[in-house]
């Protein structure tokens, strides 16, 4: 009886398992870490989806086979079981194949912008170096970067093919409302005419240094300033939240500062308060937690079509996910 082979001695395991998971490591020293890694991986991932459908496949069609005893009668000799078993591996081999083309080729295509794509993109495929020298400048620990361009998108695009998306100029305003730049940094206005909020002025008091040049002038002319302030802005949030909750995922800081850019860090604070009265609910989860309950109210505003609560929650499901207005942006700002 022969001894088994030691499966260090095989060459196959070093190929099909040390050898990637070394390219891996060596691709996670570049310059942007484990990003590029894990995008790649999420590719390999429908590969492993497409063997496994495959091989499912031909099992259906052929379950009267048996690879494996053909095999054992393959090595007796007899023609007959040789060529089953060859029938069938030509079988499988050909599903494998056709299937991982046609998903790859499916996700590339998703993954592409189109040869002719919006205005919207075109600037910001342009503005991505620069958001990614902001982001290396002012909070290169930002737990997902390609939420960026998922929240600028979020607040200057009407469309992807609108004049205003991903343009500096993008402004919202009303009588009592002004929103200005990529950012769409805001101040309000009560009736009788007082400021009841300016967050440009309350974003450039978090980092005077760096954004002593932000105003309201600016912010229509100096794209890396808005940039800079939405990163400046979210790093408070992110560090706010890690001193009153440590062990938060990093997602789910991510999913929380997005909640509040767009409504008020009270109002998150009180959302998950009442969260922690609701039974089963985890404050320290967003999705299918603290996103279900709110203080914010749910009557429809005039002139939006939505409520408060409603605008918050969407603005969050926009842009946290992977499979969100973020996936666009994973080649240009990285994960």
């Amino acid at each position: 009886m022969e001894s088994p082979v030691n499966p260090l001695k095989r060459w196959r395991w070093w190929a099909v398992l040390a050898l990637p998971l070394a390219v891996i490591v060596i691709n996670s020293l570049g310059p942007n870490g484990w990003r590029e890694p894990v995008v790649r991986l999420l590719w390999l991932s429908w590969t492993a989806v497409a063997v496994a459908v495959a091989l499912s496949a031909s099992k259906a069609m052929a379950d009267y086979a048996h690879g494996r005893d053909a095999w054992i009668k393959a090595l007796e000799h007899p023609i007959g079981a040789g060529l089953a078993f060859l029938a069938l591996c030509v079988l499988r081999g050909a599903m494998v194949v056709a299937i991982v083309w046609a998903s790859m080729t499916q996700f590339a295509q998703a993954g592409e912008v189109p040869a002719r794509q919006p205005a919207g993109l075109a600037r910001a495929e342009g503005m991505a170096p620069m958001v990614v020298e902001e982001i290396n400048a002012h909070w290169p620990k930002i737990p997902r970067r390609s939420y960026l361009g998922a929240l600028f998108e979020q607040e200057s695009c009407r469309s992807l093919s609108h004049s205003m998306c991903w343009s500096s100029t993008a402004r919202l305003k009303t009588s009592r409302e002004e929103g200005g730049g990529l950012a769409q940094l805001t101040r309000a206005w009560t009736k009788t005419g007082a400021l009841r909020f300016d967050s440009l002025d309350e974003v450039r008091r978090m980092a005077p240094s760096a954004l002593e040049d932000l105003d309201w002038q600016s912010v229509y002319e100096r794209p890396e300033l808005s940039v800079r302030a939405a990163i400046i802005k979210l790093r408070g949030c992110d560090a706010r939240l890690q001193a009153l909750s440590p062990d938060l995922d990093a997602l789910v800081r991510v999913a929380f500062c997005d909640a509040a850019y767009n409504g008020g860090w009270s109002h998150l604070q009180q959302d998950r308060q009442l969260c922690t009265l609701q039974r089963g609910c985890d404050a320290d989860q967003w999705f299918g937690h603290v996103e279900l309950h709110s203080v914010k109210s749910r009557e429809k505003w005039q002139g939006y079509g939505q409520s408060a609560y409603d605008i918050n929650r969407e603005h969050v499901r926009n842009t946290v996910p992977l499979q969100s207005r973020r996936l666009k942006y994973l080649p240009w700002l990285g994960v």
